[in-house]
């Protein structure tokens, strides 16, 4: 089986937190309130982990199947307390 490689990417930023001040408007109501994104698989490589044996009847050969993992995923997050 080849190397398993794969990169993940992600950034978070905070917009209320209980040490920031939040005295103006539509912010008042959050006692956190944060925005996130992540990459998974970056580079979209199409990594197997496992192979599945699959067995021709007639013949009697083996053949190996790989299992392949998730491609590229984009994945976004708005998280809030109240």
């Amino acid at each position: 089986m080849p190397d398993y490689k794969r990169a993940d990417l992600g950034v978070s930023y905070v917009i209320v937190d209980d040490t920031k001040l939040r005295d103006s408007g539509w912010l008042k109501a959050f006692k956190e309130l944060s925005i996130g994104a992540e990459i998974f698989n970056i580079f979209d490589v199409q990594n197997s982990i496992t192979n599945t044996f699959v067995r021709d009847v007639y013949t009697k050969v083996q053949y190996a199947i790989p299992n392949y993992l998730t491609p590229r995923v984009f994945n976004v997050r708005l998280t809030a307390r109240f």
